[in-house]
């Protein structure tokens, strides 16, 4: 089974200059994020399976465009992926007090990273932007972890990385937020791109060129 990517790239030198190559808009978000931030810290943390199925159980409750929306699988499928060693877990939590606003898994496989939604309390932390803020931090976490090259925010099956660049626009509905993490010259220059798709098998994933 394949799928399309959608693809951060974390093979640079620092953060900062990773947010160099960002649009406007997505510099003045990652100032906004941390700005509104600055009581929170974020960090890899041990897995812990009471607060993932805290935060999945949550997220199925709030709305999200709209509509209230079920994992395509259970918090039993995030637990076996952590007990073979490919699941990272993050999280923010308050300075005062250490409690966990957001967690975000994610599933590790050598230099490739794919990503489920950053979860949080949609109603009380509204203001915060506390989902950019989870997603910049991942973004830095990996750009200082030398042995990822990739971080995958998923796009479904939309053809190949290049395919999805160029019809971006089709899909703005449901994707729009993840553009303002990509590269200006990534948006403006699909071509310069590899055609990069995802094989995807046995609790596993690859990325490899189509």
């Amino acid at each position: 089974m394949y799928e399309t990517p959608f693809l951060i790239n974390v093979n640079v030198p620092t953060f900062e200059d990773y947010i160099k190559t960002l649009a406007t808009t997505g510099k003045k978000n990652y100032k906004y994020s941390v700005k509104h931030n600055q009581d929170l810290n974020y960090q890899q943390i041990s897995y812990d399976p009471n607060l993932v199925v805290f935060f999945m159980n949550l997220w199925e409750n709030q709305l999200i465009r709209g509509e209230c929306r079920r994992w395509g699988f259970s918090a039993k499928h995030i637990h076996y992926l952590a007990s073979i060693g490919v699941l990272d877990l993050f999280a923010s939590f308050t300075k005062s007090d250490n409690t966990v606003l957001s967690i975000h898994f994610v599933e590790r496989f050598d230099k490739y990273v794919y990503c489920h939604p950053p979860l949080y309390d949609k109603d009380s932390s509204n203001k915060r932007y506390l989902a950019k803020y989870m997603w910049f931090n991942l973004i830095k976490n990996y750009i200082n972890n030398s042995q990822v090259d990739w971080v995958d925010f998923g796009a479904g099956n939309r053809g190949t990385w290049v395919d999805l660049i160029k019809n971006r626009e089709q899909y703005k509905d449901k994707m729009a937020y993840k553009w303002l993490y990509v590269p200006k010259n990534v948006k403006e220059n699909p071509d310069q791109e590899l055609p990069y798709i995802v094989d995807k098998s046995n609790n596993q994933r690859r990325l490899i060129l189509k």
